[in-house]
């Protein structure tokens, strides 16, 4: 009870003090492979270098501390550094940049107000660099997204108290970073936004009584009823969970173990919005999302049956050769011609076209721009790590999740663009008395199927919708 009301008391903490002082940590000049005092001015030189890059001075004057390129390759080490600071992995921390009205940056004996920060990173998003005459951003650093990433983060979540994103996207923002107790991952959000705001309905105050899986279970409630759909539940990937006893359609907030894979949701949804695969079915049923007789751990859904997986790829590897890749396929195809003879000579020549039309990326618009590259591009850069490829028992092929294994079931859901992968549950003997024991299932992940993406899968299948129960 007593961290209850002391997180609670945190957003007017925060918000009324005049000043805050964010501690960097000291500056480490072994990490920096220098001495005390030459990692002192390279430090020195890597906060001029942000209060340069702010566009503070009109004039762009260079300061003293930035005058050699030798001087400029280590101010620009030093901002890696500062950025690498442990404050930037802790979720609290996001408080301190946000809420109060002044900030200052303290790294060792150096101090810089936030400001600049922030103005630094606003700029560089902006692509308004300094004239090259006087300092080349490429100085200091070949790439600005170790920068500008974390920035623009707590830039929008500055913003939350008056103009809020979706609650996913916020719990989302912050997911990865740190916590001494998994429920701050959702709590923190509550201190964000304004006072009577309540993002998640269910979740009105922090209440650290609650267990965290009931907490998690809450909150994914609270994210389908606000998005009307399954949005929530992409971009799984296979990541593990950390927290006992969660369904596999609640989202661990506490973050992936370290060492292992993580979910790929911002990936996904750059290309959610561009299918309607659900298109013929009924509106998700936001009343009916639990059922007592299943209990509250059991996601209900209706949809529509596609088909089941005959056999996978390995998984691909975000480091994967193009060759490498085009292996795995050539063995996938290999395998399902031994497991199912019927597709020789018309399947296989299909396979190999779609397949690699799914490896090229050749199915996202090429004309638009991803975050900086082109649609097929960010298609080979984000969409096939830590995914396989698969061929269905009726010759369909696709892109699914790391836990994508022979069985497995495709589904088509109502409020789901994207169909999902679900597998087959194995019930109790005594849970088999249950007429529905063949439709309980875990969900994987949602999965990309050539040809069924704008509801060709429901238009066949309408008479045979009926709910799944996802555990």
């Amino acid at each position: 009870m007593e961290k209850t009301a002391q997180v609670d008391m945190m957003r007017r903490i925060f918000s009324s003090c005049a000043t805050c002082y964010m501690w960097m940590g000291d500056i480490d000049a072994a990490a920096l492979h220098m001495t005390e005092p030459e990692a002192l001015a390279a430090a020195q030189g890597g906060l001029d270098a942000i209060r340069f890059l702010s566009g503070e001075d009109p004039e762009w004057n260079v300061p003293f501390s930035l005058t050699t390129q030798s001087q400029k390759c280590k101010a620009g080490d030093a901002i890696v550094l500062l950025l690498q600071s442990p404050w930037w992995q802790r979720i609290w921390t996001v408080q301190e940049a946000t809420s109060p009205k002044h900030g200052v940056v303290l790294w060792g004996p150096l101090s810089l107000p936030w400001g600049y920060m922030t103005l630094t990173a606003e700029r560089l998003i902006r692509g308004e660099w300094p004239p090259e005459e006087h300092l080349a951003i490429y100085d200091l650093f070949p790439n600005y997204s170790f920068f500008t990433s974390p920035m623009l983060a707590l830039i929008w979540a500055a913003r939350w108290v008056s103009a809020p994103h979706g609650p996913y996207e916020m719990l989302y923002r912050f997911r990865y970073r740190r916590s001494t107790d998994p429920r701050d991952k959702v709590y923190v959000i509550l201190n964000l936004v304004a006072e009577n705001t309540y993002p998640l309905p269910s979740v009105r105050s922090s209440d650290y009584t609650i267990p965290t899986a009931i907490l998690y279970r809450r909150v994914m409630l609270d994210l389908l009823r606000h998005e009307h759909g399954l949005r929530p539940l992409i971009g799984f990937r296979g990541e593990p969970k950390s927290v006992a006893g969660l369904p596999s359609w609640v989202v661990d907030w506490s973050g992936a173990p370290e060492g292992q894979g993580r979910a790929a949701f911002w990936e996904h949804d750059k290309f959610w919005y561009n299918y309607t695969a659900d298109r013929g079915l009924p509106m998700l049923d936001l009343d009916r999302l639990t059922w007592p007789e299943q209990g509250d751990d059991v996601l209900n859904v209706n949809g529509v049956f596609f088909e089941k997986i005959l056999t996978c790829s390995d998984l691909m590897a975000q480091d994967d050769s193009e060759e490498r890749r085009e292996e795995m396929m050539g063995e996938m195809i290999a395998k399902a011609l031994v497991e199912d003879p019927r597709f020789r000579v018309i399947s296989e020549v299909y396979w190999q076209a779609a397949l690699e039309d799914i490896l090229e990326g050749n199915y996202a618009d090429p004309n638009e721009n991803l975050e900086g590259v082109m649609g097929d591009a960010y298609w080979r850069l984000e969409m096939l790590r830590d995914q396989r490829l698969f061929i269905t028992e009726n010759g369909a092929v696709g892109l699914g999740p790391s836990g994508t294994e022979a069985g497995d079931e495709v589904w088509v859901l109502s409020g789901g663009r994207s169909p999902f992968l679900l597998g087959p549950l194995h019930m109790s003997d005594n849970a088999s008395k249950s007429e529905d024991v063949a439709y309980h299932y875990t969900i994987k992940g949602d999965v990309f199927i050539p040809g069924i993406m704008n509801g060709e899968a429901v238009d066949s299948r309408k008479d045979t919708q009926r709910f799944v129960h996802i555990h």
